[in-house]
Order: structure tokens, then C-alpha cells, then sequence
């Protein structure tokens, strides 16, 4: 009996879960560890023990009203009670007690065991939180809304100094609501900081130490740590802690959960102003009650078509929703205009205006003088094309028309997208829109009867840039990307396109068009650089190596010198003190290299410590002079640091004198000898 209560107690004290007896009410019998441990006091101390003198007052009322229960009435009852452990915390237990009753049905003890759930119930309660958040979002009606809600619900989740809601406008980052004083000032998304990184990357950010990180916009020194997440492609939301490592991958994807419910909320705001902005457009052409308004879908069929173009034709809107323009109102001689017309439209060619002839209900011809307005989907492809028409039969109501066609341009005009200036035919500025003044920094009263090309034409490009003035003075379409000038001088890269405007009687004027696609260009040029270069080194990669290597093999430039070089203990270095540091010496290697080598060398990284040089135009006497100019650079270098393991590279070099040999051959021949004079170290 000894031995298995020995066996007992010994089960007991190696499980988690918290287990003690009472013996009534209010006196402990005992307890194992895990109970000893929890309240901090050695579990013979217990035994015995009344609760009042192991529990606080508030804790020893709320064990006894539940111990006097089951000792009553007898039944295993579960409760949840808060307890502080031996470190003052509060932690919510699952406790079960359980009497055992003696022969005569009386409770003799009442055993009792207990879980700590307090990390289950935050759970479940940050569940219920984010799901009311979820509903709460979902009543919202604006954008200054769903930002502070963003911070009001951040707050209730998270344990942070800082955070705001910062929204991208307009080219800025706009702060929208914070959940202090804090002011943060707007700056260009171009500008580099945590913000511009987040938004372009779309991909979270935890910052562990703000004041070392060159990303960071300077903040005052109480803020050490943050997080850093994309609002879809609409900004970004960042919360800041005063001290470093705050936050841990649960915050994040807490944080994460709650930015997604902002994203759908704002998703669904700006869809609903889209849609609003897209009726009232189309009720608005609609009201014209004067002028025919069909609405046409990508496939050229009928989906609305308002009054004036049932009077005009004779056919009702029922009548026609569905049907395919072309086909119920051209005639077979003018349809492939009319289909190229459209076709054209949906390559975002927009004509200025056309007419043709249109066949009302009994056959009568009717010439109509059209104009276009699109409707874009979330793609930016065409959707609807919103086709404006004049009957010109009547010469009676042409001045009437042509005012109200001036007016439709003007709307479509002033509302682009693209930066659009109206020249005359000497190429001076009639007008500009609001987009071509926020690109380039001139107002239209600073343009008028200017030649455009004094104020955005580079001085480098003023030839290739008349060239094109020429062409479209001469009535031809021009198109092409180039280089620009803002007002304060900063070149921007721009897609351009110019029209010759023409009316019956002739060219009037041009119509210019550009957008800003800098910013794409600087992408592409990234994209050429990291396929050519090793990112870690800036190094040509092994794929620029391979490629030089099948142009020279092609060339008579002899003698060439190849050099293979390849850091020593790079795996020991990484497995003794880390990756990070194995980086270094990697670095450290190409700075050598680079300093060693003349200007029209090629250094490129072919593998993870291994390094290649081709050396033009070098022989065996030059080559030898590189390896020890090599030498000499990285015993310097290892005199004047203090490094953990010196930095050592084993290199062989073979020379090709001419063409009686390959580069493929001298590259490998240069790889042996390197192998041989790294095992001779």
C-alpha cells in the first residue's frame, strides 16, 4: 500500500493539471506540485492548511461558497474562479470538484483538479471581438469612419504606444486617424521609408528596433518596435511600441485579421461610390433628352437606350435592349466602318467624333454626328461605351448640337486621367486639363499661347521632340514614350500621344496626351539590373558570367586572363557564427575584389562563395600581378579589422593567348588550379 501511494503521489506530481483534496470546506488535505507550484509555497505546507492563509480574503470567499456547495449537496460540480499565482497574476481555472463519499454516504473528502484557461478565454474573447468588429465595419458609411474605427478596434486588441491609418493619395501618404496626438506629416509615397516599403511590397512588416532601421521616418525616441501592414492597395496601418521586440508573429496576424476587415470595408465604400459616380454620369447624359444615348456593351449589344433615341427611330427601349447595334441600325454597306469604329473604341483609340448613317423602324436614313464616353471595370478595360448622337439631318438643330458635344468634351476633358493639353496648329497651348497641371507643375494661365515645347521639352531632346511636333502639325497620329520636365526640373518619363485635330474644313489643332509611367521604369530598370547582378554583392550574377563568356569566345580580343576565386570556411563561418556574418565576408570579398580590379574587368558571383573575373586583354606576366595585388588587398584588410576568423579567398587563374583554345577550357583550367592552391592551404 506504501509503495503505490508512493507511486501515487509520484504520477501526481509530474502532471500539469493542478490537484489537491479538501477535507471540508475550508482546510486543504493535499496537493501535488503543480498546485505547490502554481501558489509558490512547498506542497507539505499545505497539507492541512487553511485557505485564508494561502488565498487572499476575495479568492478564499469565492473557493468556500463552491466547496460548501459540494460538501452539501454531495455532486461533482466545475467552476471557473480567478486566482492569483505566486507572481500576482490573475488566472482564470477551470476547477472540478469531486466529493468521495464514505460507506454511510457521507463526503469524507472532496478532491478537486484544475486547468488554466486564461489563454483560452482571450482567445475566445478576441474571436468575439473581431467578429463583432466584422459587423461593426459592415454598418460604416465613409472612409474617415472606417479609419478611426480602425484605431478604436486596434486599441481594444492590441497592446501598443501608437498606431495610425495612413491612406495613399494623390501620390502622398495621407494620415487619417492615430490613436494620440501624434502628427504625422504626409510624404511621398516615393519617398523611402516603413510606409512606401509596406504599400509597393503589399507584405506586412515587423519592425524590431525603429531607431536602428533607415527605413524609418524619424519619430520621436519613445517609439522602438512596430508593425507595418498593407491596407490592401489602399495604405498602410502601423502601430508602434516604446520599447524593442514588442511585437511577436500573434500580434501580426491578429493585426492582419483586423486590416483585412478594413480593406473589405473600404473595398465596399469606394464600389459604392463608384457605382453612385457611374449612375448619376449615365443619368446625366440620359437627361439629354435632345441627343440619342445608347449605352452599348463590350460585345456592340443595346442596354439602354434613352427617349430621344426612341423618337428618333421609332423603336421602343424593349425592342431593342439586347440586340447588336450594327446589325438593327447600319446598313450592310457602312457596317465595317462602323464595326472598326468600335473596335478601335475598345483598343482605347477613341476617335474625336464620326457619323453615319442610322436606319430608324420604317427605314428612313438619319445622319447622325456620334461621340464616345467609356465606362472602365476594376481592370481598366472597357465595359460600356456610352454612345452620344446628333441627328444632322436637320440643319435647324446643328448649332444646338455642336454646343452640346462641346460640353460632353468638356466633361471628359477636365475628368481624364491623362494629362491632355489643346494646342493650336503653330503648337501653342489653347488649354490644358487639371491632370497635364498636376503632372508637370504649370497652370493654364502659364501656358496660353506658349509653345509647349519651351516648357516640358528637355533641352537634349528638343530635336527628336520637334520631330514629333512636325509630324502631327503635318496631320499625322503620334505615339511613343520619352522624357519630360516638370516646372522645377525634375525629368519624368511619360507615355505620350499626339492627334491632329480636324474638322471638315481642315486641321484645327492637336491634341496631346501623356501619362506618367516613371515609376514603371524604374521598375523595368530594377528588373534589368537584378537579372544581370548578384543582389547580395552587386556583382554581375552567373548568368551575366555565362553570356560574356559566349561573346568574347566570339571575339579576337587576346590574350584573356580568367580568375577563379573562392572564400575560404565560408560554412564554417556560417555555422559558427551565423549566416548574417557569412554575408559579411561575402560582401567583404566582392569590395576587395572590385578594388583590386581595373575598370574594364568583369567580377561576377557564380556561386555561393565562389567568384569569377575575366581580365581583357591580359597575360600571364598582368594576370600573376592581379593575384598578388589580391594578396597584398586582403592581408590590408585583415591587419585593419578585428574579425572573428581572417578573410582568406584561394584563387587560380589560367591566361588564353588565342583562338586555338576555348574560354569553356581556360574557365575550368582556372578552377583546377584554384582547387589546387585551396588545398595547399
Amino acid at each position: 500500500m506504501l509503495e503505490n501511494n508512493k507511486e501515487q503521489n509520484m504520477l501526481l506530481d509530474t502532471i500539469e493539471t493542478q490537484v489537491w483534496y479538501l477535507k471540508d470546506p475550508f482546510t486543504y488535505g493535499k496537493a501535488n506540485q503543480a498546485h505547490a507550484d502554481f501558489l509558490g509555497v512547498d506542497k507539505e505546507a499545505l497539507e492541512n492548511k487553511k485557505l485564508n492563509k494561502v488565498l487572499s480574503d476575495k479568492e478564499t470567499q469565492i473557493c468556500s461558497l463552491s466547496n460548501k456547495k459540494v460538501f452539501k449537496e454531495k455532486k461533482k460540480i466545475k467552476t471557473e474562479e480567478w486566482l492569483k499565482n505566486h507572481k500576482g497574476q490573475a488566472r482564470l481555472l477551470a476547477i472540478t470538484k469531486n466529493p468521495k463519499l464514505n460507506k454511510s454516504g457521507q463526503v469524507d473528502y472532496v478532491v478537486c483538479s484544475a486547468e488554466d484557461i486564461t489563454e483560452q478565454k482571450e482567445r475566445e474573447y478576441i474571436v468575439k471581438e473581431l467578429h463583432k468588429i466584422a459587423v461593426d465595419f459592415k454598418e460604416l458609411k465613409s472612409e474617415k469612419e472606417i479609419c478611426d474605427m480602425t484605431v478604436k478596434a486596434a486599441e481594444s486588441l492590441l497592446d501598443f504606444t501608437l498606431c495610425n491609418v495612413i491612406l495613399a493619395k494623390g501620390g502622398q501618404f495621407i494620415p487619417l486617424a492615430s490613436s494620440s496626438n501624434f502628427k504625422q506629416e504626409q510624404i511621398p509615397i516615393t519617398e523611402k521609408s516603413i510606409a512606401a516599403r509596406t504599400f509597393q511590397e503589399g507584405k506586412s512588416i515587423i519592425i524590431d528596433d525603429i531607431q536602428n532601421s533607415f527605413e524609418a521616418v524619424a519619430i520621436k525616441n519613445i517609439y522602438k518596435s512596430g508593425i507595418s501592414i498593407p491596407i490592401g492597395n489602399y495604405g498602410v496601418f502601423q502601430a508602434a511600441a516604446s520599447k524593442k521586440n514588442a511585437f511577436c508573429k500573434n500580434d501580426l496576424e491578429l493585426a492582419e485579421i483586423l486590416i483585412s476587415h478594413v480593406t473589405a470595408s473600404l473595398d465596399r465604400i469606394y464600389a459604392q461610390e463608384r457605382i453612385k459616380e457611374q449612375k448619376n454620369f449615365l443619368s446625366t447624359i440620359l437627361e439629354v433628352q435632345s441627343s440619342l444615348v445608347l449605352l452599348i456593351d463590350s460585345e456592340g449589344k443595346i442596354i439602354r437606350f434613352n427617349k430621344a433615341a426612341e423618337e428618333l427611330t421609332g423603336y421602343k427601349e424593349n425592342e431593342v435592349k439586347g440586340e447588336i447595334f450594327w446589325d438593327l441600325f447600319i446598313k450592310e454597306t457602312d457596317k465595317k466602318d462602323v464595326i472598326d469604329t468600335f473596335c478601335r473604341l475598345k483598343n482605347k483609340d477613341y476617335p474625336y467624333k464620326y457619323e453615319n448613317y442610322l436606319l430608324t423602324k420604317t427605314g428612313e436614313e438619319k445622319l447622325i454626328v456620334w461621340s464616345n464616353n467609356v465606362i472602365l471595370n476594376d481592370a481598366d478595360d472597357i465595359k460600356y461605351v456610352v454612345a452620344t448622337g446628333i441627328d444632322i439631318t436637320k440643319r435647324k438643330r446643328q448649332e444646338e448640337k455642336l454646343k452640346e458635344q462641346k460640353a460632353y468634351f468638356e466633361q471628359l476633358f477636365n475628368n481624364s486621367t491623362e494629362a491632355i493639353v489643346l494646342l493650336d496648329n503653330k503648337h501653342r497651348v489653347i488649354k490644358v486639363n487639371k491632370k497635364f497641371e498636376s503632372l508637370f507643375g504649370f497652370t493654364q494661365s502659364e501656358l496660353i499661347n506658349k509653345n509647349i515645347d519651351d516648357y516640358i521639352l528637355p533641352e537634349e531632346l528638343l530635336e527628336s521632340g520637334q520631330e514629333y511636333t512636325e509630324e502631327v502639325k503635318g496631320g499625322k497620329k503620334v505615339e511613343g514614350e520619352s522624357l519630360r520636365k516638370t516646372k522645377n526640373g525634375d525629368k519624368i518619363n511619360v507615355h505620350l500621344q499626339g492627334f491632329p485635330i480636324k474638322l471638315e474644313n481642315g486641321q484645327i489643332g492637336i491634341y496631346g496626351l501623356y501619362r506618367d509611367i516613371t515609376e514603371r521604369k524604374k521598375r523595368e530598370k530594377r528588373i534589368e539590373y537584378l537579372s544581370f547582378h548578384d543582389e547580395m554583392t552587386g556583382l554581375y550574377n552567373r548568368r551575366y558570367f555565362e553570356n560574356e563568356l559566349k561573346r568574347l569566345s566570339s571575339s579576337r580580343q587576346h590574350p584573356i586572363t580568367i580568375v577563379i576565386g573562392d572564400l575560404d570556411g565560408l560554412k564554417i563561418i556560417n555555422d559558427t557564427y551565423g549566416h548574417k556574418k557569412g554575408d559579411e565576408y561575402l560582401v567583404n570579398t566582392a569590395q576587395i575584389l572590385k578594388e583590386t580590379a581595373r575598370t574594364e574587368d568583369i567580377i561576377a558571383r557564380i556561386g555561393g562563395d565562389e567568384f569569377a573575373m575575366i581580365l581583357p586583354e591580359s597575360r600571364y606576366k598582368e594576370a600573376k600581378s592581379f593575384c598578388q595585388r589580391l594578396e597584398k588587398n586582403i592581408k590590408e584588410f585583415n591587419q585593419d579589422r578585428n574579425l572573428e576568423k581572417p578573410l582568406s579567398i584561394s584563387f587560380g587563374f589560367e591566361v588564353m593567348i588565342d583562338d586555338s583554345s576555348s574560354l569553356d577550357k581556360i574557365f575550368n583550367k582556372a578552377d583546377q588550379n584554384m582547387y589546387l592552391n585551396k588545398g595547399r592551404k
